[in-house]
C-alpha cells in the first residue's frame, strides 16, 4: 500500500498517510514508555526517587498520547474547515497497521 501510495498518489494523500503513520508511531512509543515506566516502578524497591521518575514517565507518556490524538483531530478539523480533500480516517490507520504487520511477517 505504501509503495503504491508513493507512486500513484497526490501530495494530499501522501501527507494524510504520513500523519496517520506519525499517529501510529506516537501510539507505539506511548505504549513502550508506559511499559518502561511500569517496570521502573516495579523495580524501584521503595526508592522514592525511582518511584517519582517512573510515575513521571507514565504520566508524560499518557499526556503525549493525548496531545497526539488532539493534533490528529485538529488536522482533520482544519482539513474539513478549509475544504481540503484530506482522507484522514481511522480506517486508513487500521489499514496501515495491517500493512506494517504483514510486512513484518
Amino acid at each position: 500500500m505504501i509503495r503504491d501510495l508513493l507512486e500513484n498518489a497526490s501530495i494530499i494523500e501522501i501527507v494524510a498517510t504520513f500523519v496517520a503513520l506519525a499517529l501510529i508511531a506516537a501510539t507505539i512509543l506511548c505504549l513502550v514508555y508506559i511499559i518502561v515506566g511500569g517496570i521502573t516502578f516495579i523495580l524501584s524497591a521503595g526508592n522514592e526517587e525511582k518511584i517519582k521518575k517512573a510515575v513521571h514517565t507514565i504520566r508524560f507518556a499518557i499526556i503525549g498520547l493525548f496531545v497526539s490524538f488532539i493534533a490528529f483531530f485538529i488536522v482533520k478539523f482544519m482539513a474539513v474547515l478549509l475544504d481540503i480533500p484530506f482522507d484522514l480516517s481511522f480506517s486508513l490507520i487500521i489499514d496501515l497497521v495491517g500493512d506494517i504487520f504483514s510486512a513484518l511477517e
